[in-house]
């Protein structure tokens, strides 16, 4: 059995940041740090790839560049039914493929010496004077395991911290598009729209202009966020059909796939003795469904944490979830989760009509 002061599960942003934290803050205890992962990089990943600023001042707190091409922002474009407006600021946040920006920021973590495993599943954990942690290969011991290891972590369910009222769903394809000729891609624009709202969707249907490999392509998708777990759940896929089709694309032409997606709940409990949670593993924010950069925040503060237990042999964790519920990461969560409540809660057509007109009163059209 091999021994690890941590064991970080999951090599995505949450657990990378993590790893590269250890590494930038204590060299000594990055050699006794492993990170494994069920999937070999680059790994396909579903997601919007939206980096907002704040994430780029978190990868520069980490002083990681991932050199991997992305796509800028300049002007978002927010829809509801027959109403626009669009709000412009420069490189408001650029996408990129989270297949190359995930490889990229495990790249980065090796690069400072951090053993990563790959195509190295979790199969179970055993907490006792530590954890041992079982997986496809071998069997480890940790003193502290960090779950960073996604909405459906394995890790939280074998702390039996399972919820499933918390989650997401997410609607996603990517059509090729001729970048002359779309006007996301000619005014680097990316659009929200708000229409399904009408039909129950606790969310919205985005267009974000994207490359794959260096082929222009659309992002295109839909994401409930079941910010009212009670309501009945919308059917998706007609709804995402219906949308395509207004911009003269076929669904049965593109490959459809769907993901989960955990939302943050300061109440619930994102800790055990010698094990924390990190990112979507933990949860993210209800409203816009944006991952990247609070999977960042979270791994680099888990990471702290991680360091101040073993200084001072404590791994209670026992303060972690109000740490975590106080800082500005959990305070920005809580604040994004209130807003998805108000404008998911069907507060009906009036509602939005009258938001859209004040908001287009703002920023104009």
């Amino acid at each position: 059995m091999s021994d690890y002061d941590i064991l970080i599960v999951g090599a995505g942003p949450a657990g990378s940041a993590a790893a590269i934290q250890i590494a930038n803050h204590n060299p000594d205890l990055a050699r006794r740090t492993l990170v494994i992962d069920k999937a070999v990089f680059p790994r396909h990943k579903l997601c919007g790839g939206g980096v907002t600023t704040h994430a780029d001042a978190l990868l520069k707190q980490l002083r990681v560049d991932p050199g991997v091409a992305s796509f800028p922002i300049h002007a978002i474009r927010f829809v509801y039914a027959d109403l626009a407006f669009t709000f412009r600021m420069q490189n408001v946040f650029r996408v990129v493929r989270r297949e190359e920006f995930d490889a990229a920021l495990a790249c980065s973590a090796r690069e400072r010496g951090i053993e990563i495993h790959e195509g190295e599943p979790l199969i179970d954990l055993e907490r006792n004077s530590g954890v041992n942690v079982l997986t496809k290969h071998e069997t480890y011991h940790a003193k502290i395991v960090i779950g960073a290891d996604g909405a459906n972590s394995v890790v939280r369910q074998k702390l039996g911290l399972v919820r499933w009222d918390r989650i997401s769903r997410l609607m996603e394809i990517l059509t090729p598009v001729d970048p002359t000729c779309a006007p996301e891609f000619v005014d680097h624009t990316a659009v929200f729209d708000f229409t399904p709202t009408k039909y129950g969707v606790q969310g919205y249907y985005w267009d974000f202009p994207s490359f794959k490999q260096g082929t222009p392509v659309m992002n295109r998708g839909l994401y409930d966020s079941r910010a009212q777990p009670h309501r009945p759940r919308a059917e998706l896929k007609p709804i995402l059909e219906s949308a395509l089709a207004e911009r003269q694309v076929e669904l049965d032409q593109a490959h459809l796939q769907g993901h989960p997606e955990r939302w943050f709940d300061a109440t619930t409990k994102h800790s055990a003795p010698h094990v924390l949670l990190a990112g979507d593993a933990a949860g993210t924010e209800p409203w816009l469904g944006e991952g990247i950069s609070h999977a960042l925040d979270f791994g680099m503060r888990t990471a702290d944490e991680a360091m101040r237990a073993l200084q001072r042999q404590n791994f209670s964790f026992a303060d972690y979830e109000r740490r975590i519920a106080w800082s500005a990461l959990g305070r920005r969560l809580q604040f994004k989760r209130l807003i998805a409540h108000i404008i998911y809660d069907n507060p009906g057509d009036w509602f939005y009509r009258l938001g859209f007109s004040l908001l287009r009163g703002v920023f104009g059209k």
